[in-house]
């Protein structure tokens, strides 16, 4: 059966989907196929039942980790023509506040890597331009515009393209990083030939290094730009678009995040009754 997870995973990428869901949905695939001893022709719905009963029962999922089984599983059977997906509803997933950084924090963390022009560099891209650690990893030389400073994200999440803005520091953190490659005789059309699990490790290592006590990850650098953003006054659609979300409602969540932004902003905006 592993060539009808190959073959799953070149109808993925023809559809453009990002790399990192090629994998997730293809170890999805792998797992389920491996499960049911079985073809995927042959395949019930009491097969389906079973295996979401033993992801929950004996693997202990969650459910943030059970809603991606599910759709993996459901995008599966949709490319295969495979008519078992019915009633496969994902669970709805429980609202977590995200965590983030104090800005004092995120200081400490760009200083920790200072001795590194390639993690100081991957780490204000995180940290100034809120991407994803996937969208990091794929980006080329050629979507750095230094002369406008913007970053050119393509096929994100939902294969929407955006734009990010670059500040100076981070652009002089790039073109520093640059230098040092080039030194080195680095030659890669991407701009950071990198994993993401390598950058996870970074993150990991140099929050370490700060004396950062929470668990830091790439998308805790996302979250903290956000909710920094909002408390600064930031219109929550400017920063919709900046994260590429693609409802304000998921921005939303950052509202929640910040009591003080909540009251500093209602102190300036109460009504005088």
């Amino acid at each position: 059966m592993p060539e009808v997870v190959e073959r799953f995973q070149r109808m993925l990428q023809a559809q453009e989907r990002s790399p990192c869901t090629v994998k997730q949905y293809g170890h999805i695939a792998r797992t389920f196929l491996g499960y049911v001893g079985k073809p995927l022709d042959e395949v019930v719905s009491r097969d389906v039942e079973g295996f979401r009963e033993y992801l929950v029962l004996t693997r202990h999922y969650s459910k943030n980790s059970l809603y991606t089984t599910v759709r993996g599983l459901s995008c599966l059977f949709r490319s295969f023509g495979v008519g078992v997906d019915r009633g496969l509803e994902p669970p709805r997933r429980p609202e977590r506040l995200p965590r983030y950084l104090s800005e004092e924090e995120t200081h400490r963390l760009f200083e920790a890597s200072r001795d590194s022009p390639r993690d100081y560099a991957i780490l204000h891209v995180l940290g100034y331009g809120g991407l994803r650690v996937g969208e990091l990893c794929a980006l080329r030389l050629e979507d750095i515009e230094f002369d406008r400073h913007l970053i050119h994200v393509r096929a994100g999440k939902g294969d929407k393209d955006r734009e990010v803005v670059l500040e100076e520091r981070t652009v002089a953190a790039i073109e520093r990083y640059l230098a040092d490659r080039a030194v080195e005789g680095v030659e890669s059309p991407r701009l950071f030939p990198v994993t993401a699990v390598t950058v996870e490790r970074m993150v990991r290592k140099r929050a370490g290094l700060a004396g950062i006590q929470q668990h830091v990850t790439p998308h805790v650098l996302r979250h903290t730009l956000a909710t920094a953003l909002l408390r600064r006054g930031c219109d929550i659609r400017y920063i919709q678009k900046l994260l590429g979300h693609a409802s304000v409602a998921t921005t939303q969540i950052y509202t929640h995040v910040d009591t003080q932004a909540l009251r500093e902003a209602y102190r300036k905006s109460r009504p005088e009754y």
